[in-house]
């Protein structure tokens, strides 16, 4: 590889895996960025629904039992109807922009690599198995089109639910929202133990092990003839046997050893925040003046605390992805970088090379 190749693909690994991969999108990686933008705006229209409810809350409570005086909850109903119609197609819009960036990214991926390959020498391949080149030519244009098209704008809408729901947590009673704060806590803290430190370790060589597998199972396809006239077994084919085995040696200790107890603490805790708001509740309500609203804002906290498990399932997902596409727009680097054959810039005949005869002796 040539020196500007090299400086090249170093400048490339130095940028995000986000910023590598919209390089290969083109022009159209502004239409990921409108994308995102929609869905952030999406998720906060999503919380008005909630508000709605508590004015609903506030106004029944406020003229008990005499229900027929609240006379605007009809019109809470509309605007909570209307502003959820419109996060969805907004949401819709979002998706629309970075579906169309994630296909050209793909495309481009997959014929950037394909034309790289064309020219590169003979001597790279039998380095290089096809089923591997196969796996990062297709495989992990695959993997960044999901984490382009869904993932990324799935993250924005994220952090803009987080920061969304930070703020309602301390808008109407700052104390009950301290209470749904805490399982967010514990749940992240959960997550960043699965996905910090062996948690990396473990996606690097989950992504390895499927290259592998993915190698020696082309192999094994390409022995499908010696199977049938032989009367041979998969336990014949060493390596692709060795693959299988050591893929599901590795997912089954990360799933059952390393990540069992976070995930079932994570999962308990984001599900079951009423452990925390309602003795929070308890505590606060025998100081409060104005009881009525006091329960107007426990009614909208414990609709709310749904959307808690909502946005960190995202979280988690979205560290995933991104562990993932960073791999993969790795291996698609490596590929790019391999040593190419140039054609001559001005190609000559070479003279002077007939072919004679030498006498016999």
């Amino acid at each position: 590889m040539s020196d500007s190749q090299a400086t090249k693909a170093s400048g490339a690994r130095g940028k995000g895996a986000v910023s590598r991969l919209l390089a290969f999108a083109g022009p159209r990686k502004t239409l990921t960025y409108l994308g995102c933008a929609l869905s952030a705006v999406s998720m906060l229209v999503s919380f008005g629904p909630y508000v709605c409810v508590w004015l609903v809350a506030r106004d029944l409570i406020a003229v008990a039992p005499d229900w027929g005086a609240a006379t605007g909850i009809a019109a809470y109903g509309w605007w909570a109807f209307g502003l959820a119609a419109a996060s969805i197609l907004i949401y819709f819009a979002g998706l629309m922009c970075t579906h169309l960036a994630a296909f050209r990214c793909a495309s481009n991926m997959r014929k950037r690599t394909t034309d790289h390959l064309m020219h590169a020498s003979l001597g790279y391949f039998d380095t290089h198995a096809s089923g591997a080149l196969r796996r990062v030519v297709d495989g992990c244009a695959a993997e960044t089109e999901g984490l382009l098209a869904h993932k990324l704008p799935d993250t924005a809408g994220s952090i803009a639910m987080i920061v969304g729901m930070l703020v309602l947590f301390f808008v109407f009673d700052w104390r009950l929202g301290l209470a749904c704060l805490v399982a967010v806590i514990i749940s992240l803290g959960c997550m960043f133990y699965m996905m910090g430190g062996r948690g990396m370790d473990f996606m690097t060589r989950y992504m390895e092990s499927l290259v592998k597998m993915n190698k020696t199972g082309t192999e094994y396809v390409r022995g499908i003839p010696v199977v049938k006239v032989f009367q041979q077994t998969v336990y014949s084919f060493r390596a692709f046997h060795d693959a299988i085995e050591e893929f599901t040696r590795l997912a089954q200790d990360y799933a059952v050893k390393w990540c069992q107890t976070p995930q079932s603490l994570s999962l308990t805790i984001i599900n079951g925040v009423a452990i925390f708001l309602v003795p929070a509740a308890i505590l606060v309500a025998p100081g409060e003046g104005d009881f009525a609203r006091f329960l107007a804002n426990f009614a909208f906290y414990a609709i709310f605390s749904a959307v808690i498990p909502t946005a960190m399932t995202r979280v988690m997902f979205m560290s995933e992805a991104f562990q993932s596409a960073a791999d993969a727009v790795s291996r698609v680097e490596e590929v790019l970088a391999a040593p190419v054959i140039s054609a001559p810039a001005a190609p000559r005949t070479p003279e002077g090379a007939a072919a004679r005869r030498a006498p016999s002796s």
